[in-house]
């Protein structure tokens, strides 16, 4: 058993709840970031002040990682708050910043770039009032951004100068989920579909915008959740669910690769929650709530036999979680020091 826990360091003194935590990314076994902002510190300010909370007092943090979670060092990237972290296959990252100048003034929404992991970042592309769903870079020049429009009339740009301009990719096809888009290949997209509650994926061209549907041979009612690769092989998966209080919520992982679905069901307690997945080659990871309490199960043989291990807090959250590798788990608690995470190192040991 590998857990530890590491506490961020607050801004106000005492038990950190000064965070509002968005997104954590890991790169390596070693590098990884958290994203928010420290809209805590408002609130704990507004009520001493006796005022109003102002958003426009937001600042963003950045908490850097460089020993896979033991210790952190944060930074700022002005006001505001930090919506998205994404890496290309040159290892620059991008992040989603979102400022507020009033409360009454709409969001403004930019994009930032960093080259040296973190350290220093530029402003590349400002988007003003239009909120960006989900920003995507292939490598230093090849990018995307899901745009959202009145009425839901979404639309997805592109760049070929690295965020200097931006075109609008025209994809035709209805049903396409923007929010997931990602790159597959330099120029190739991959992203969720759903028309009359079928959820498949489609191939998008990022040239042409031309669009190709896979079948995913789903069950009525289910849905694909996000995709997460495997960083050995790097297929590529996603979780499939559906909720429904009187189902057993049993692990299933749609193979996009394969194109197949597997369903693992493993000590089943009635009332479970899967948080978090990790896979790794033949190597399973598994944050699951059971009745309220968090445990991690594992599989060395591709889910034919488990192990489960206890966390030092039960009690925990279930977003954001990051997972990686053969058993990397950062996972934060839910009571006491909102900003305890509860870290497990993954196992390079076993094959």
């Amino acid at each position: 058993m590998s857990w530890h826990t590491t506490t961020l360091p607050s801004e106000t003194g005492g038990n950190s709840f000064d965070y509002r935590l968005q997104q954590y990314l890991v790169l390596d076994s070693h590098i990884g970031f958290l994203i928010g902002n420290n809209s805590g510190v408002e609130v704990g300010n507004s009520v001493g002040e006796s005022r109003s909370i102002n958003r426009s007092n937001y600042q963003t943090i950045l908490f850097k990682t460089e020993d896979g979670g033991e210790s952190f060092k944060k930074s700022t990237l002005g006001k505001g708050t930090l919506e998205q972290i994404i890496n290309d296959t040159q290892k620059n990252l991008y992040v989603i910043k979102e400022t507020y100048a009033t409360d009454t003034i709409p969001k403004k929404y930019s994009i930032l770039k960093s080259t040296d992991l973190g350290e220093s970042w530029k402003q590349i592309s400002n988007f003003d009032t239009h909120r960006i769903l989900n920003v995507q870079f292939y490598n230093n020049t090849i990018g995307i951004a899901g745009i959202a429009g009145e009425f839901g009339k979404n639309q997805l740009l592109k760049t070929i100068d690295g965020g200097k301009t931006w075109q609008k990719l025209p994809i035709s096809t209805k049903g396409i989920n923007l929010s997931t888009m990602i790159f597959i290949g330099k120029n190739e997209l991959y992203t969720h579909h759903t028309i009359d509650d079928v959820n498949q994926t489609a191939t998008v061209n990022f040239t042409t915008g031309e669009t190709k549907i896979n079948p995913c041979n789903l069950m009525k009612g289910y849905r694909l959740r996000g995709f997460f690769k495997d960083h050995i092989t790097g297929n590529l998966y996603s979780r499939v669910y559906k909720y429904d209080p009187k189902e057993s919520h049993q692990l299933m992982l749609y193979n996009h690769t394969s194109q197949k679905l597997n369903t693992y069901d493993f000590v089943s307690s009635g009332k479970e929650l899967i948080i978090g997945v990790t896979v790794s080659q033949n190597y399973i990871g598994v944050l699951r709530q059971d009745n309220g309490k968090t445990y991690y199960y594992y599989s060395y043989d591709k889910g034919t036999n488990w192990m489960k291990e206890d966390l030092p807090e039960y009690l925990t959250a279930g977003h954001p979680v990051a997972m990686y590798g053969r058993g990397m788990v950062w996972v934060r608690n839910s009571i006491r020091n909102l900003y305890d995470f509860q870290v497990r190192k993954p196992d390079f040991t076993r094959k």
